[in-house]
């Protein structure tokens, strides 16, 4: 008798530019992945457009499918297969995409973006319910989602009764937390892209190193898992885990993304080489005139004695270049953390503010260059803000930098935002936070041009029913 295998997680529609996209999905075991795309709904037209290859326990059953030579601003329907039979056509739409405008040309979009998702229970992930009915109501585009898609460390939630240890850990971790329904209807058809921060791994986890041969979570951390007496292994970070962590992370946010602008070297087994190796997982994507820096910064940081470090030497030069380009009039930077929120007392040092050389770095440069029309997304805090910075550069009007935070999806939210206090820099002389929002929340962001072809922005934070909490439009 046959086994017959199914899909557990996916499809997620990644990796999407004007041209082509990637189709991802993990199954329960050795199968092919058949994408199958038309532009009727009911895939009547359907053509096989792409397989996957076989899929295999070393990579944890899951696959992509690429697809290039697509035409721009068209949408397609699709669905992906495990045997090479036609879909059947259908009186229920099947999902879509549509791809990007062609790079360069000034186009009005919308999309949404936040972090933090730890589902309290089998029922969670509500939020993407609002999100979806959301996406068909102001044709969101696609979703950022920047960082701690899953929580690894917290046993009390993974699924596990404790913190995720080998590489099929993680996996379970990912199964349990992608697998709420709400969750895979949105991303069955709103592209993604996605990147890291530190719960993929462990809390606040950092290097001690620069040749990544050492790497720990904090002290506070330790201590909190020593007196609730957990196993000795969930104490220490060991390089084995790291690897482990990131495998995961490759095989589920990575493999389906962009390419990173220098990626991480792998070994002969196909594994990350971390040891003295360069590269990073960041990458970079422009929709129409519109573009897109997401960092990484989290693989290469680094707390060495005074030495901290959030973005290693490469990410820095591509950043910077990036920054400069004057060919999009629109730039998003995207950090896994804030960048301008600071807190009074705040001692784990987690965000930027635990890097205040490299955050001087930055805020110079954008000053220096006047880098106009920059707009920093960011998630993390577990609370969602609005922050205008005028930066200390001579021009009339005023620089101004603003950042846009969204978080959690689902997560604890923080109520010691009301000890903030402004961020010190050389490079800011104003600073104004619009509002903050401590509740269940995703971002969204419209973009508009005016005649002239300048920029114009409105950012709205939406709770867990979709309700618009708070909003601000900038020109």
């Amino acid at each position: 008798m046959a086994i017959t295998h199914q899909l557990i997680l996916g499809p997620i529609i990644g990796g999407l530019s004007h041209d082509r996209v990637k189709i991802w999905a993990r199954a329960d075991g050795p199968v092919t992945l058949y994408v199958w795309i038309g532009k009727k709904s009911n895939l009547s037209d359907a053509s096989l457009i792409g397989t996957s290859g076989l899929l295999v326990a070393e990579d944890g059953y899951v696959g992509i499918v690429t697809i290039t030579q697509l035409r721009s601003e068209t949408q397609y329907h699709y669905a992906l297969t495990l045997t090479k039979t036609k879909p059947k056509p259908s009186k229920i739409p099947y999902p879509s995409f549509i791809t990007f405008p062609p790079p360069g040309e000034r186009y009005p979009f919308s999309f949404v973006f936040g972090s933090c998702f730890r589902p309290s229970s089998a029922n969670g992930g509500g939020i993407f319910n609002a999100i979806d009915i959301q996406r068909q109501v102001d044709d969101l585009r696609f979703i950022l989602m920047l960082g701690d898609q899953i929580y690894a460390d917290q046993w009390q939630y993974n699924n596990l009764g404790h913190i995720a240890i080998t590489i099929h850990d993680y996996r379970d971790v990912y199964t349990y937390t992608w697998s709420r329904p709400p969750f895979r209807n949105l991303l069955k058809n709103l592209p993604v892209f996605m990147i890291l921060d530190d719960h993929e791994v462990d809390n606040d986890w950092h290097w001690d190193d620069k040749t990544r041969r050492l790497a720990s979570i904090p002290f506070y951390e330790k201590f909190l898992r020593w007196i609730k007496h957990r196993p000795k292994d969930e104490l220490f970070l060991s390089l084995h885990r790291v690897r482990d962590a990131l495998e995961a992370y490759w095989e589920h946010q990575g493999i389906h993304g962009l390419d990173p602008i220098h990626p991480i070297k792998v070994d002969t087994s196909g594994r990350f080489n971390i040891l003295n190796s360069k590269g990073s997982l960041a990458f970079k994507f422009s929709f129409g005139a519109a573009a897109f820096f997401i960092m990484d910064t989290r693989t290469n940081r680094i707390k060495e004695g005074i030495t901290n470090r959030i973005l290693d030497d490469g990410q820095w030069i591509e950043l910077e270049h990036w920054l400069l380009e004057d060919k999009f009039p629109l730039k998003f930077l995207v950090s896994s953390s804030s960048i301008l929120f600071d807190m009074l007392g705040d001692f784990t040092r987690d965000r930027w503010n635990g890097f205040k050389l490299e955050r001087n770095r930055l805020l110079n440069f954008i000053a220096t260059h006047a880098i106009e029309n920059l707009y920093i997304l960011t998630g993390d805090l577990h609370a969602g803000h609005a922050i205008e910075a005028c930066l200390n550069y001579p021009t009339f009007p005023p620089l101004r930098l603003w950042e846009f935070c969204a978080s959690p999806f689902e997560q604890a939210v923080n109520n010691l935002t009301w000890t903030r206090i402004k961020t010190q820099s050389q490079a800011i002389k104003g600073y104004k936070l619009h509002f903050t929002v401590t509740a269940h929340n995703y971002g969204v962001v419209n973009v508009n041009y005016s005649p002239n072809g300048k920029p114009i922005i409105r950012f709205s934070l939406h709770g867990s029913k979709g309700n618009k909490i708070r909003s601000i439009e900038t020109q």
